[in-house]
């Protein structure tokens, strides 16, 4: 396991010790911009923490997240990896941003 991964595992295990309070907080506090930043520092497996608390932010910053998912398609573990997991975050945040489209 790579410290990317270690990082978001800590990441998301850290996430489960708070109240749906919190979360909502902090839900209000990350934007589309903050999970990009944090997608390009932690890597793409950072996404699947992150969508919960931005698919409902402003739709502007909707384009900055999907800039984010094509960035992680560019990405040699997507494009000639076809690393599952990666793969699988790329399908997974483009139909979370929009949800009932046939996906290509």
């Amino acid at each position: 396991m790579n410290s990317q991964t270690e990082t978001v595992d800590l990441i998301r295990n850290g996430l489960q010790t708070l109240s749906p309070m919190e979360l909502e907080e902090l839900d209000s506090i990350i934007t589309p911009r903050a999970a990009e930043l944090l997608v390009k520092a932690f890597g793409p497996d950072m996404w699947e923490i992150l969508v919960p608390l931005v698919e409902n932010d402003d739709p502007k910053e909707v384009q900055n997240i999907e800039e984010s998912i094509r960035q992680m398609m560019r990405d040699p573990r997507y494009w000639r990896d076809r690393d599952p997991s990666t793969v699988r975050q790329v399908s997974e945040g483009f139909q979370r941003l929009y949800p009932g489209q046939p996906q290509n």
